[in-house]
């Protein structure tokens, strides 16, 4: 035994688990442990789910499987059709053309003969007119009607070998074709195995049982209830139709059936926190939120600036102390935020400033009226 068959071990389909939608296979396989623990389990199939691969060591105590994975193997064809298709197919087609030979030939002697017409000697111009045996004519006609018979007799028989041969024909080289056509159009076969590496076992013969998932299987229940009329009791029977199509031989294993999903979520579940006692209601939300990052700088660029520079102060003529301006009015003083406004007293000051501005003595003027407005607004176009 070379290195490469130890360390490849073949498998048998043990038993198979059909769910609601996909199976469960399980298989086993057994030999020898090489030095390195390396080993290669065939026969999977083409199907298997490979995030499903589980594999583990059976009845060998401190043997353990320290990986396992899915490899795709390639391996080469031989395309070639088979020698004896080939050779079935030129021997029935060389007996199909003899056939159809000796076909023809026999249509041939039946039109010869079918032709055969009894014909009168010629006469001369100076014999007297005879008049030709009738006993000769029936006699050709005789030959004729028992020649004609045992030649479609004949025809018969070659017939139906000729359609014998050519069924034959037929299968084979259809038989052919498939055998030329199976293989696939490329020039290799791929196989599935599972790559194990085992550890603790050493140089012992060990078990190994692979569990894999396969997509292609389905069950579907069926029930028959047999009663018979006066009795008070009945038998049910639970049956199964199972189809599979997952590249494997499912014939002497045996098959579970379960209801659940093979692809159901495994996860635990999240719980919420419970709290023990007197339920309370829950609090009311407030109004209040943090103010958007950024705040502070709103006005960095404005403080950046600096103060407004004070424009020239424009004279202002008073009219005695009725503080009606005869002039414009001069602009407002820049506002300072956080203080009062320029011109007015502060809080805890005098109003002897305000009276300066407006030309006043010590009592505080009334401050000046607005513009006035227009009381009509012209319209367009006049009127």
């Amino acid at each position: 035994m070379t290195a490469e068959a130890a360390r490849r071990w073949a498998s048998a389909l043990d038993s198979v688990v059909v769910y609601a939608q996909g199976a469960l296979c399980r298989r086993l396989a057994r030999g020898r442990v090489p030095a390195d623990g390396r080993v290669r389990v065939a026969g999977l199939p083409r199907s298997l789910d490979p995030g499903s691969l589980r594999v583990r060591v059976v009845g060998t105590a401190g043997a353990r499987v320290a990986e396992a994975r899915v490899e795709v193997e390639a391996e080469s064809l031989d395309t070639g059709v088979p020698d004896e298709l080939q050779r079935e197919v030129e021997r029935l087609q060389d007996e199909f053309a003899a056939a159809q030979d000796r076909r023809d030939r026999q249509l041939g002697l039946i039109e010869e003969v079918g032709a055969l017409r009894p014909v009168p000697p010629a006469r001369r111009r100076d014999d007297p007119h005879r008049r030709t045996p009738v006993d000769a004519w029936l006699e050709l006609a005789d030959f004729v009607d028992e020649r004609l018979t045992g030649l479609h007799g004949r025809l018969l028989e070659l017939e139906e070998e000729l359609r014998r041969v050519e069924h034959e024909l037929t299968v084979a080289v259809d038989r052919h074709s498939r055998a030329s056509t199976d293989a696939p159009s490329a020039h290799v076969e791929t196989a599935v195995c599972a790559v194990l590496a085992l550890d603790g076992a050493g140089d012992t013969e060990v078990e190994v049982e692979v569990e894999y998932g396969v997509p292609g299987a389905v069950w579907v229940p069926a029930y028959r209830l047999t009663h018979r009329q006066g009795d008070d009791e009945g038998r049910l029977l639970l049956r199964a139709s199972v189809a599979q199509r997952t590249g494997e031989d499912w014939t002497g294993v045996r098959i579970a059936l379960a209801t659940a999903d093979l692809r159901r979520r495994t996860d635990l579940p999240r719980l919420r926190s419970a709290r023990i006692g007197r339920r309370q209601p829950a609090p009311t939300p407030s109004g209040w939120r943090e103010p958007p990052a950024g705040l502070a700088d709103l006005f960095a660029g404005y403080d950046a600036a600096g103060p407004r520079p004070d424009s020239p102060a424009t004279p202002v003529a008073v009219a005695g102390g009725a503080g009606l301006a005869a002039g414009p009015l001069p602009p407002p003083a820049p506002v300072h935020y956080g203080g009062p406004p320029a011109g007015l007293p502060a809080p805890g000051g005098t109003a002897g400033a305000s009276a300066e501005l407006f030309g006043g003595g010590a009592d505080a003027p009334a401050p000046p009226p607005a513009p006035s407005r227009p009381r009509h607004r012209p319209r367009a176009g006049g009127g």
